[in-house]
């Protein structure tokens, strides 16, 4: 019985296949590298019969240029055009009590120096007005004007 050896149609390496006619390559690795090898370069069904201009194929050419994003003055630009059309926009169309206090605003308070403040919201005691003293941080009741005529 003569012994036939096939060489493989991915590594060229020399086999004796268990299937005359039918096995193309010495090893399931070698089928299934072949098949992703021609699946990356994207050939169809005529271009697959052809293996010899598969196997001429290299790495290098198997790996696809790729373009480098550069950050432009143009996209810049626009970046900036945006920001302030948003800002613009946001400050035109909200209102004036609803806008977030500054740092001026809160220099114009403290600049004020008052060390009470009244408070709206409190529950109201009667002939007592109640307010906030900034220097010791607490609620303080004061005797209205009427009050202390009564007494």
């Amino acid at each position: 019985m003569d012994i036939y050896l096939y060489k493989c149609h991915y590594c060229g390496k020399d086999y004796k296949p268990n299937r005359r006619n039918k096995q193309r390559f010495c090893s399931n690795s070698c089928r299934v590298n072949s098949f992703n090898k021609k699946k990356k370069l994207g050939l169809s069904k005529p271009q697959i019969q052809n293996e010899i201009a598969i196997a001429s194929k290299t790495e290098n050419q198997l790996i696809k240029p790729f373009k480098i994003e550069t950050m432009s003055m143009a996209g810049v630009g626009n970046a900036v055009v945006g920001t302030v059309a948003v800002n613009l926009i946001n400050s035109l169309l909200t209102s004036e009590e609803n806008k977030p206090a500054t740092k001026k605003d809160l220099m114009k308070m403290m600049g004020q120096n008052k060390r009470f403040y009244p408070i709206k919201n409190a529950p109201q005691k009667i002939g007592f007005i109640s307010l906030y003293d900034m220097q010791t941080q607490c609620i303080v009741y004061q005797m209205t004007a009427h009050t202390l005529i009564k007494r």
